[in-house]
């Protein structure tokens, strides 16, 4: 299946501290100068393990980051446990299929897993149907319907 595409910064990050901050108005692309004027959302970037929650138009698998990455036990536990039963909801509203792109988080997922949540559980941050990317209204009506978490909007510009 199709792995998530990495996530360029927007700004050069600045050597002089390590990489630790940002050169605001250094774009890191060229097309990010290009879309500077343009309106840009923002969301919380959640630490944890990349996850796809794949649904073929018959059957749902989960997967990571790449084909072979492997997840944790808990959190393939949590994953089967909520969505496996979602299997028919997942073939009447994408017949076709979907990929559902997202972090495992929580507890004993990375340092900080324990101040998102005590379990473990998925978040989403993107929605893949066939070729198309979805809009976040989009994302935010799916969330909603199935009763999943959204990553949060933290900023607009």
């Amino acid at each position: 299946m199709k792995q998530y595409h990495k996530i360029q910064t927007v700004f050069l990050r600045d050597p002089k501290t390590k990489f630790k901050t940002l050169l605001h108005g250094k774009f890191a692309l060229p097309e990010f100068e290009f879309l500077a004027n343009n309106e840009w959302v923002f969301t919380e970037k959640v630490d944890g393990t990349n996850i796809r929650i794949m649904f073929d138009g018959e059957m749902m698998t989960f997967g990571g980051k790449t084909d072979k990455a492997q997840i944790p036990a808990p959190l393939l536990a949590r994953l089967n446990e909520r969505f496996k039963p979602m299997e028919a909801v997942f073939a009447d509203k994408f017949p076709d299929g979907v990929t559902l792109y997202g972090e495992g988080y929580g507890t004993k997922i990375q340092k900080v897993g324990r101040l998102y949540r005590e379990d473990q559980d998925f978040v989403l941050f993107d929605v893949r149907v066939g070729e198309w990317w979805l809009q976040r209204d989009s994302a935010e009506q799916i969330s909603a319907e199935l009763n999943i978490d959204l990553v949060p909007i933290i900023g607009r510009g």
